[in-house]
């Protein structure tokens, strides 16, 4: 399942990587999960609200793609939450699940015909009788409603499998340790109960593994931000909002020349900044992100772009420090100032030596803080 694993306790083994494709998403509690381990996790959750809240108020993108069920909890949408659902927390759950929620379609139809057969016949046979019920008639009706259902019919397999034969019992899937109801290691999954089944791994999946965490969660970000103000919002609105917008289509010359402000030596039509526009549209997608997170600290641009950057991208011309020094601007690397989106780049005497210098400087600096 894909899920927002973290390290809880010594004591308990989880992933050191976790797959995204999804989203991220809570791993599940069940009943019986210790308590230490849950004021553990409710407290990073809690921290987690807050730090959301904090890049929200502060216009900061996050670089973590997030489950759009994720984002329905956000909302309080969880209650809406259903089979169809988990489709964006695990593809291969979902799509064997759907198959076994055709199966109980499949059955519900089959018994409803058959015990409509079976009610008539029986009906038909006690018509004809000119006696007292006797005990071979009883009998005979019993046998008639207790055989509306037959688990062999190919109809009501999965993959050529009865599903008595999955030997699947009630607990989570991927979490043998949540058990979807009590006793639920010793009760086996059968034709009879598959629904039920069905409706609890999504509704602990879903919801009530996952409720705690949400909780508290939600308890961070209130205390920074009130919550109830996104329900302005769409789950899949939410996801540019708090972690911007990932299209490549913002890259183009037009949008860079409006959105851009020069100062201190350069201006838009001069040398270095027509250089540094062609090198920037001309980017791949792991390039942008590194020159994004060099420059404004963040790997993402906010919805709407570099327009909707602030302060505002701002190129300057940056020159030795000692006035006296003749050293050539080929020998500076670019430099920023990422609290204000603010790039110092040097006066360079060929579009190659700065894609060059650029580069270095985003590769060398990505981790790095020194002083201006």
């Amino acid at each position: 399942m894909v899920c927002c694993c973290v390290r809880l306790d010594k004591d308990i083994t989880t992933p050191e990587h976790v797959d995204t494709r999804q989203g991220l998403y809570p791993a599940p509690f069940g009943r019986n999960a210790k308590a230490n381990v849950i004021t553990k996790v409710r407290q990073k959750f809690k921290f987690l609200g807050k730090f959301m809240a904090k890049a929200l108020m502060d216009s900061r993108m996050i670089d973590m793609p997030f489950s759009i069920i994720f984002f329905k909890w956000m909302l309080g949408e969880e209650e809406s939450l259903n089979l169809e659902d988990l489709v964006h927390i695990d593809t291969n759950l979902y799509e064997q699940f759907k198959k076994l929620q055709n199966i109980v379609s499949i059955r519900d139809k089959i018994m409803v015909v058959n015990q409509t057969t079976n009610q008539q016949t029986t009906i038909n046979k006690l018509n004809n009788k000119k006696r007292l019920k006797s005990k071979d008639d009883s009998q005979l009706e019993h046998s008639i409603y207790s055989n509306i259902l037959d688990e062999s019919d190919p109809r009501l397999l999965l993959d050529g499998c009865k599903i008595d034969d999955l030997f699947l019992v009630f607990t989570l899937p991927g979490h043998p340790n949540i058990e979807l109801k009590k006793g639920g290691k010793d009760c086996l999954v059968t034709i009879h109960n598959l629904d039920q089944y069905i409706n609890l791994v999504a509704h602990w999946t879903l919801v009530e593994g996952v409720r705690r965490q949400f909780e508290s969660f939600r308890d961070g970000f209130n205390s920074i931000f009130p919550i109830h103000h996104l329900k302005c919002f769409y789950p899949d609105e939410l996801h540019q909002v708090f972690c911007g917008c990932g299209s490549t289509e913002l890259w183009d010359l037009k949008v860079l020349l409006e959105s851009t402000r020069c100062d201190h030596g350069y201006n838009l039509n001069s040398r270095a900044v027509k250089w540094l526009f062609d090198i920037m549209i001309n980017f791949d997608i792991d390039e942008q992100r590194a020159f994004l997170q060099f420059v404004t600290g963040s790997p993402r641009l906010p919805v709407g772009g570099f327009r909707m950057l602030h302060p505002p991208l701002t190129v300057v011309r940056k020159t030795a420090e000692n006035s006296s020094d003749n050293t050539s601007p080929d020998s500076f690397l670019p430099s920023v100032m990422t609290c204000v989106n603010y790039l110092k780049l040097p006066d360079y005497s060929s579009k190659e030596i700065m894609k060059l210098k650029l580069t270095t400087a985003i590769r060398d600096g990505q981790h790095a803080f020194l002083l201006s």
